[in-house]
């Protein structure tokens, strides 16, 4: 009994100690050029990004950048600042976040996402649109 009681829990530690936290994710990332940070949160089931900080907040005339490359003419107006543009990352167990969609204000396209927590907390951050994917590695604040 001693023996199965010892195997038993050398099992099951040795899961919860391997186990990946999925909130792992939650914080506030820079980008690699450090125009911007995006705070990842748990939305549901999912986890969501909004842009929190931007390094040139305002357009040339000093008002809040907005949404103008928006193809949806009726949100070109918004604000930038505060516009969740990471949702639907889905946890798979490990450290990899899939089935995301990211929205880039810059090109006002949508792309898909995947992401990878690195042991040092930085994030591996996956686009893809069509046959085409680039990687960057954003910094955990």
């Amino acid at each position: 009994m001693k023996k199965l009681f010892y195997t038993l829990l050398f099992v099951f530690s040795g899961f919860f100690l391997f186990a990946q936290n999925a909130d792992a994710i939650v914080g506030t990332y820079e980008n690699p050029n450090g125009q911007s940070h995006l705070e990842y949160f748990k939305s549901g089931s999912t986890y969501s990004a909004k842009i929190v900080w931007l390094s040139e907040p305002n357009d040339a005339k000093g008002n809040p950048r907005k949404d103008v490359k928006n193809p949806d003419k009726s949100l070109r107006d918004r604000p930038v600042m505060g516009l969740v543009t990471v949702t639907g990352l889905k946890f798979d167990g490990k450290d990899t976040y899939t089935d995301g969609k990211a929205y880039r204000v810059a090109e006002g396209d949508e792309v898909k996402m995947k992401i990878k927590v690195n042991k040092d907390g930085s994030l591996d951050v996956t686009g893809s649109k069509g046959p085409f994917s680039k990687t960057q590695t954003w910094k955990k604040l």
